[in-house]
């Protein structure tokens, strides 16, 4: 009974919300650009985010658009995440809830046929949904959705892909972690030279040239800033050869984190945050010159939280998640709570900041509303878990109360409102953070309040109970 009457309150939201928009936003669809980066913490960037790398591009788009302080990452790792916001639905759907791993046999989304059934009818994904709203698409950069040819982003409505498949590859050599060549050209091995931020920018530009009298859906997914970690000026340094397994995670020639000394990392990383910083300002740059920048809404957003070290003491210091607790792989806010901003201009209000609790599933149906389409059947098969934030983009509305959920196979986090209950399944705890008052996560709650400790169990196994099926 209750379950019915949510599903058809939320039908009602969305049949309102539809109507207002379509009276709010213009009768052309924008271009869209998604810029995904890899394991960019809360307090990496400049400006806003307290971060110590120069980033003036970024700090622009943020004052030019609209910055979130409460965004999340559906999940704490690579692969979740990217799930999350191709579908607009929970990773825990598709079977996806730890990063895929780099065996090329492994079929990733390929394995379920995708997200997909049989007969090849498939979740659909962001690309699929824009493809048939008539814009052009395409993926550049870091898949982590599978390496075998049925996990390939053309099976998965990309018209065009460059990039590598698995969780990591050189900056120069383009070699995934088991010494392997992985850098694609739609179904091909096609190498690219130069320093992979930089390329996979190129790329995004060629293809904005050559589909700028259409619509079209652009998703650039950066390596960076994930190990290895090499800067734009690293390549005279000790590279990955063919045929060499780089798996190892001690300082040394053979390491997958780079040719760095740990005491180097932190400088690295800044440097690579930086290239990252120079390229968007380039995409910008381009869109400005090309007269796009008026019609094209392009997000930006990381896929996890920083490492703030790896393997303890091995590599002490990495990145910052500034005043966040925890890191990558955690459900501490610095597992998941990542810089995010929006821009459009003259649709988004220049300057603006949401607080309203985002994460990356929200895009999909956001998409869905700028071009006019209906979203799927909530009983269906193919039914969302986010919701549209163009309300909030659009400064017209605010996001509905809504309950979130976040999981590991070691953890799961609750969050409705300003509450989190956090579950270590590992250590058997359990804890509540009221992130208004305590953003660091450092009271737990529980005591003082146990009927919300309750409420968001029943909430949890409901979840459970439901993504488990």
């Amino acid at each position: 009974m209750m379950h019915s009457l949510m599903i058809s309150l939320f039908i009602l939201w969305n049949l309102v919300f539809i109507l207002f928009e379509t009276n709010t936003i213009d009768s052309i669809p924008p271009n869209i650009i998604v810029i995904l980066a890899d394991d960019l913490g809360y307090g990496d960037l400049g400006g806003f985010y307290g971060g110590k790398a120069n980033t003036p591009h970024l700090n622009r788009l943020a004052n030019e658009g609209m910055l979130f302080t409460d965004f999340h990452s559906n999940g704490a790792m690579c692969s979740p995440t990217r799930t999350a916001l191709l579908t607009g639905r929970y990773q825990q759907r598709l079977g996806i809830e730890d990063p895929l791993p780099g065996d090329w046999q492994k079929k990733g989304l390929g394995a379920i046929r995708g997200i997909a059934r049989e007969s090849y009818t498939r979740t659909p994904s962001m690309a699929d949904y824009l493809k048939k709203a008539g814009y052009a698409t395409a993926f550049f950069g870091k898949w982590h959705l599978g390496n075998h040819p049925d996990a390939n982003p053309r099976n998965f409505g990309f018209d065009a892909f460059r990039g590598l498949t698995s969780g990591d590859g050189d900056y120069f050599s383009k070699l995934d972690r088991h010494g392997f060549p992985d850098w694609w050209h739609n179904e091909r091995l096609s190498f690219q030279e130069g320093y992979t931020t930089d390329v996979i920018t190129d790329n995004g530009i060629q293809f904005i040239a050559e589909n700028k009298e259409q619509p079209f859906f652009l998703y650039l997914a950066h390596l960076g800033v994930h190990f290895p970690w090499q800067s734009p000026g690293d390549g005279h340094l000790e590279i990955r050869e063919e045929g060499t397994d780089y798996t190892s995670s001690l300082p040394g020639p053979a390491s997958k984190l780079g040719p760095h000394a740990p005491e180097e990392v932190p400088g690295t990383l800044i440097a690579m945050i930086e290239s990252l910083d120079r390229n968007v300002g380039k995409l910008i740059a381009y869109l400005k010159a090309e007269g796009l920048d008026k019609n094209t809404l392009l997000f930006f957003t990381s896929d996890n939280g920083q490492y703030l070290n790896y393997q303890g003491d091995t590599w002490p210091n990495v990145g910052s998640n500034g005043m966040l607790r925890g890191e990558k792989s955690d459900l501490f806010e610095g597992g998941h709570r990542v810089p995010a901003i929006a821009w459009w201009p003259g649709k988004i209000e220049a300057g603006s900041r949401s607080s309203e609790t985002l994460t990356s599933f929200d895009l999909l149906p956001t998409f869905l509303a700028l071009t006019g389409q209906s979203l799927p059947d909530p009983l269906g098969e193919d039914r969302l878990d986010g919701q549209s934030l163009l309300p909030v983009l659009t400064a017209k509305g605010k996001m509905p109360d809504r309950t979130l959920f976040w999981r590991t196979p070691e953890a799961i986090a609750v969050r409705k409102g300003p509450w989190k209950l956090l579950e270590d399944r590992v250590k058997g705890s359990i804890a509540l953070f009221n992130l208004e008052q305590d953003l660091s996560e450092s009271r737990d709650r529980k005591a003082d309040f146990p009927e919300i400790v309750q409420e968001l169990k029943f909430f949890r196994d409901r979840w459970e109970q439901e993504m488990d099926k």
